[in-house]
């Protein structure tokens, strides 16, 4: 029996919500996110650091509620919490930074990290 902290990926009620997050944890592992933002930005979307920052806190709470909806368990959703801590410190420094005060910021490279190890835990459960 499956219970509220561990569910198959087939009983996901927004499964298009889990895709949506790894898409952002994508950009946020990627090499050089500024390419890949410059290149939705050339394709019509919007996108970049701003648009990280509304999904991760204004979008969408990632804690153990989001259970069932786009995560699987509460492994997830601290990998999320991990990633969106360190975000949350490099605001405190950048309260008005752009997409490459971000990237160049002392914290980016272990972002980096935390968006990659999450991203594979995601793409690996997928």
């Amino acid at each position: 029996m499956t219970d509220k902290y561990s569910l198959p990926l087939a009983l996901l009620a927004n499964p298009e919500k889990r895709a949506e997050i790894v898409l952002y944890l994508n950009e946020l592992a990627a090499e050089d996110p500024e390419e890949v933002w410059r290149k939705e930005r050339e394709r019509g979307l919007v996108s970049g650091i701003d648009q990280t920052f509304h999904f991760f806190f204004d979008d969408n709470d990632f804690d153990e509620d989001a259970i069932g909806e786009g995560l699987l368990d509460v492994e997830e959703a601290k990998a999320i919490n991990e990633v969106k801590a360190l975000l949350d410190e490099m605001l405190v420094d950048l309260p008005k930074g752009d997409d490459a005060a971000f990237v160049s910021h002392h914290l980016w490279p272990r972002l980096r990290a935390k968006a990659q190890e999450a991203q594979s835990a995601f793409e690996t459960r997928s």
